[in-house]
């Protein structure tokens, strides 16, 4: 090492010592850490709730009505000439977080939600980028919300970062949909309810599953006919084995 190189090293440990004592080391070794990010430890990053009632079949039974009543509003929004508030990436994106394309580990009953930017891409089948993207959008459409965690590296009193940025903790809100979407989630979870009941009224045993907005069910009977040709029908169930912190089959 030469005598340059070792006057470098010094100076530089000299410095970091020097901030470290005034208290301005962490800023200077975590600037990794993104802005506003909560310690794992922090009650502030506990953010997780329940699937639906946190049982599996409530849980299935949220997870599908919600991807109905969030898919319906997308293609609402298309028909009547708009953007799409989604879009099949963001859409892919939310199915991923749902556990209904595999790779994301969904807890039914705690609502734990903490999969890597990597494994949602792989799961949605997109780019990081796009995952990005997505999220921005499903959170604009007040679909989901998270919070940035850190946690400490164990690297008290040595030089180098205290810090270091880990997966974000996601949770659904659900409460705060546009109206539409809300009304159409609680449509679609009472028809289950009355289902699992057996309470169907037998008059009219598909009336619930309608949107109750005239708007919404006069624009979803003009696309489904096309839909249903297009697609050759959807099969709701997911895959056996998509939820393996639920212990849910499928």
């Amino acid at each position: 090492m030469t005598a340059a190189s070792m006057g470098r090293q010094a100076r530089q440990i000299t410095k970091g010592f020097a901030a470290h004592l005034a208290g301005k080391g962490e800023r200077g070794t975590d600037r990794k850490v993104r802005r506003h990010s909560i310690d794992v430890e922090d009650r502030r990053a506990r953010v997780s709730r329940p699937i639906g009632d946190g049982t599996t079949a409530g849980a299935l039974s949220w997870i599908d009505s919600l991807l109905k009543a969030v898919s319906e509003w997308d293609d609402v929004q298309r028909a009547k000439g708009g953007a799409r508030p989604l879009g099949l990436h963001g859409l892919r994106v939310l199915e991923a977080l749902l556990g209904r394309r595999g790779k994301v580990a969904v807890d039914f009953r705690t609502g734990r939600l903490d999969p890597e930017l990597a494994t949602i891409a792989r799961a949605a089948g997109v780019t990081k980028t796009t995952v990005v993207r997505a999220l921005a959008r499903l959170k604009a459409m007040k679909v989901l919300d998270w919070i940035r965690r850190t946690e400490r590296t164990g690297k008290d009193g040595v030089f180098g970062p205290q810090r270091r940025q880990v997966s974000n903790s996601y949770f659904f809100t659900p409460e705060a949909l546009p109206a539409q979407v809300a009304q159409r989630l609680r449509d679609l979870l009472a028809r289950r309810r009355l289902r699992r009941s057996g309470t169907m009224p037998p008059d009219n045993p598909t009336a619930a599953t309608r949107p109750s907005s005239p708007e919404l069910r006069d624009l979803l009977d003009r696309m489904e006919a096309g839909i249903a040709r297009a697609s050759g029908g959807v099969n709701a169930s997911p895959p056996s084995g998509q939820y393996p912190l639920s212990g849910a089959e499928g």
